[in-house]
């Protein structure tokens, strides 16, 4: 016997995913401030140190939402539709990449108290590293969601007791 109604469970899928779209959209946005900020011959790198830090705490948030909400239920080996199943071994490691890739950034760049010149001056192109990551884990994470919206939306079987 299942803890939650498929109808409680497609309830729940649908708001993770809604989440997980949402906080995506605002990374975007972020990542858009920060890469047009970055352009500019004339910005002091040094003064995007708050929006650094803020882009880096959206982004964190969004990678957790992908893995502990949406990813988890296939990590612990709970997703019992063949079709999400197979999917996810596809794709699972790539995400997994762009998600050591987006670590690797906060890492480098969540404080920058602590940031010398060069770090600043790199910023361009870990930033540009960083979108290509992006683009490749959402064309993956729109796959998933996909998936798992058409499965969700079809009537499970279920046994009917005597």
């Amino acid at each position: 016997m299942h803890s939650q109604a498929p109808n409680e469970r497609r309830a729940r899928t649908r708001k993770e995913i809604k989440q997980l779209i949402e906080e995506r959209n605002s990374v975007l946005a972020q990542y858009y401030n920060l890469a047009k900020i970055t352009e500019d011959p004339e910005t002091d790198l040094h003064n995007t140190a708050d929006i650094l830090e803020e882009f880096c705490q959206e982004l964190v948030d969004y990678m957790a939402i992908g893995h502990f909400e949406i990813y988890r239920r296939i990590e612990d080996g709970n997703e019992r539709r063949d079709e999400i199943v197979k999917l996810a071994e596809k794709i699972m490691p790539r995400i997994n990449d762009t998600t050591q890739v987006a670590i690797a950034f906060n890492d480098l760049y969540d404080d920058t108290s602590n940031l010398d010149d060069d770090a600043f001056d790199q910023l361009p192109n870990y930033l540009a590293k960083l979108g290509e990551e992006l683009a490749t884990r959402i064309d993956l994470e729109d796959k998933f969601i996909n998936t798992l919206l058409v499965t969700s939306s079809r009537p499970e079987l279920t046994s009917v007791g005597a």
